[in-house]
């Protein structure tokens, strides 16, 4: 049975956190957690989003891809740790996300995370070899995002921490949906390196942790409305040469095999995750910026912008592709090996 972290002084006691949780994050690189929040408190909250977005307080979101800030149809966000402008009688509950829930869970990670590698330590486990510390910034609140995906909205495959100068550890994706069911879509899909894709329906109160240098994920396209907020935790030993930088004392590998367990494992797979899952990347971001549906009509970029992405991506995978070739087209044999397997079971 799960033993109950302890709780830190809080004013709001809402956070669901064990021991077992944490180190099922560290073996596996993410974790799922139901019931992460109280069902009053999750409930004050979606109440106070939808106040929020009502009042205009949301705003259009857009992402950076090359040179292009592109625009994601039906995505509104509030940035809730940046310049709001708001006060405490206008954020409501999500003030205490602000002050207090984001801070305290940044706390409880870091002792949680020590302790499952003081635990792991003492006991001699072979996990040590595994285990891979998030070393979170305790000194730095997590970065916090409301999001409102108002219908027809997606995510296309990335990492949330890219690369220098981010300074992402953690993620945490919190769900308020209480009326989600099949087919309403707006799934969050963790895809581990050349392992199982991992599709999370976004119940009511859950949250799915995964650390955010080494879990490719995206956002399938939402049929419903879909509210979430973003708990992104700094970390003091991210993007360091040997987690940014693909060397050849990297490459002398005995086998594939040993290749992949590798990279699996490492933040370095960023290097060259976009040529091995080329396809995937590109076909995702155009979906994204694509609305279809009964509900929202349709709404496509110009061709001509269609056509800069696409180009830009395969420029990009090119350069990959130069330098590691027999590595990249071995990883992508395993990858459709995997996918048939899981097609035909």
């Amino acid at each position: 049975m799960a033993k109950p972290a302890n709780k830190l002084t809080s004013n709001f006691n809402h956070l669901s956190l064990t021991t077992d949780a944490i180190a099922k994050l560290h073996k596996e690189y993410h974790v799922i957690i139901d019931d992460f929040l109280s069902k009053d408190f999750a409930n004050r909250l979606l109440l106070d989003a939808e106040a929020l977005y009502t009042r205009g307080y949301l705003m259009q979101h857009y992402f950076q891809f090359g040179e292009s800030l592109l625009k994601k149809p039906n995505v509104y966000e509030l940035d809730l740790s940046g310049p709001t402008k708001l006060d405490d009688s206008e954020l409501g509950a999500w003030g205490d996300v602000l002050s207090d829930v984001g801070p305290v869970f940044v706390r409880m990670m870091n002792d949680l995370d020590s302790s499952v590698e003081a635990t792991t330590e003492t006991t001699g486990a072979t996990a040590t070899a595994q285990l891979r510390r998030l070393s979170l910034d305790t000194d730095s609140p997590p970065a916090i995002k409301l999001q409102i995906n108002s219908g027809g909205g997606s995510f296309p495959w990335h990492y949330d921490n890219p690369g220098p100068p981010n300074k992402r550890s953690l993620t945490c994706v919190v769900y308020l949906n209480p009326q989600w069911a099949d087919g309403d879509g707006g799934e969050i899909v963790l895809w581990p390196f050349l392992q199982k894709p991992i599709i999370v329906p976004p119940l009511h109160r859950r949250a799915v942790l995964f650390y955010s240098d080494c879990m490719l994920h995206r956002v399938l396209p939402s049929n419903e409305r879909r509210v979430c907020f973003t708990m992104w935790c700094n970390g003091t030993q991210v993007n360091t040469k040997n987690d940014v930088a693909l060397s050849k004392d990297h490459l002398q590998f005995t086998s594939y095999d040993e290749a992949q367990a590798f990279f699996a494992s490492r933040p370095l797979q960023r290097v060259i995750s976009r040529a091995v899952y080329s396809e995937e990347y590109i076909g995702s971001l155009l979906e994204c910026l694509v609305v279809t549906g009964e509900k929202m009509g349709s709404n496509r970029i110009a061709k001509e912008e269609e056509e800069t992405l696409v180009k830009r991506h395969q420029s990009s995978v090119v350069g990959i592709m130069t330098k590691l070739r027999p590595l990249v087209e071995e990883f992508r044999r395993r990858k459709v090996l995997l996918v048939d397997i899981l097609d035909s079971s």
